[in-house]
């Protein structure tokens, strides 16, 4: 089979259902995309093919300058099987509490995250750190920081410095290399926490919400640094113009159910998608509607 050279980091099918109700349906789906940059111009409607894709994106080069495809097969594969069942995700009223299907949006909310091409130049940027901190050590007659282990949250992690020099030099390609593995490496284990929240999904009766180019978002009300497993940490994930995904720990609260949007509420939940998003907001409604809902909304926070 040929491989995909264009690689999304957010699934067309997905993106199909954001798509402009005259062109859903049809094979070339088009959406509304609006960039917070001001360099990207006014809102444009482009095909769904075009949004959130990378050449190559999973696909880096191995030790022997081949292109390795199976990061990215791996990802088809979770693809496919949420492909099947997402009509019924984005409009009906799905149980929540049903483990099967429960996994597998867990799965696929947690690769959705990961996958970003902004964590590749996060893990860059860690990379350094760990470099400028570590050459700064005490060094073994190998050449090497002279440390064996670290403590972090009381939890002693070991440390092999004998690859060093390589780790040290390393270049784009095994920056690459390392992004793809990390998705593999990881997603089982966020979507392990995310399954551990309390879920329930916001729904309306006619298409409001938007998504983004980072459709996964995370909140904390009180904390200014915090990740997914932060205790109190909130993940919203919209599912379709009708249905947001929230992931809380309100285990207080019933778990699992369906909430009717309160139509006050629509330029909240749309400033959050809109601001989690990297780059640009994806609708298939005017973007002068949803902007003027977010405004108004601002407006009446004071916020604007």
């Amino acid at each position: 089979m040929s491989k995909s050279v264009n690689q999304h980091w957010v699934p067309q099918f997905y993106l199909r259902e954001f798509s402009t109700p005259a062109t859903r349906q049809a094979e070339e789906a088009q959406v509304w995309i609006f960039s917070k940059q001001d360099s990207d111009g006014v809102e444009r409607l482009t095909n769904v093919r075009n949004v959130c894709a990378k050449r190559y994106l999973y696909s880096p080069r191995d030790e022997f300058d081949q292109r390795s495809w199976e990061v990215d097969d791996e990802l088809q594969g979770v693809e496919s099987l949420l492909a099947q069942i997402w009509p019924q995700v984005a409009s009906d009223f799905i149980d929540l509490g049903n483990e099967t299907i429960r996994k597998a949006l867990a799965l696929f909310v947690a690769t959705i995250h990961i996958r970003h091409p902004d964590n590749r130049r996060v893990l860059k940027s860690v990379h350094q750190q760990i470099v400028e901190n570590l050459d700064k050590l005490p060094k073994k007659a190998d050449g090497s920081p002279n440390v064996d282990n670290f403590i972090c949250k009381d939890e002693k992690f070991e440390i092999d410095t004998s690859g060093w020099e390589s780790y040290k030099k390393w270049g784009e390609h095994e920056h690459h290399r390392f992004f793809v593995e990390t998705i593999r490496a990881e997603s089982g284990n966020l979507a392990k926490i995310l399954l551990k929240k309390r879920w329930s999904v916001v729904f309306a009766d006619n298409e409001h919400f938007i998504t983004s180019d980072k459709p996964v978002g995370v909140q904390h009300r009180s904390r200014e640094v915090f990740g997914i497993g932060t205790t109190g940490a909130v993940v919203s994930f919209p599912l379709s113009p009708t249905r947001i995904l929230m992931m809380d720990d309100q285990h207080q609260e019933p778990a699992n159910q369906y909430y009717p949007l309160k139509p006050d509420n629509v330029g909240a939940f749309n400033y959050g998608i809109w601001h989690a998003g990297a780059r640009f907001m994806v609708t298939g409604r005017p973007v002068t509607e949803v902007l003027s809902e977010i405004m108004g909304w601002a407006e009446s926070k004071g916020c604007a």
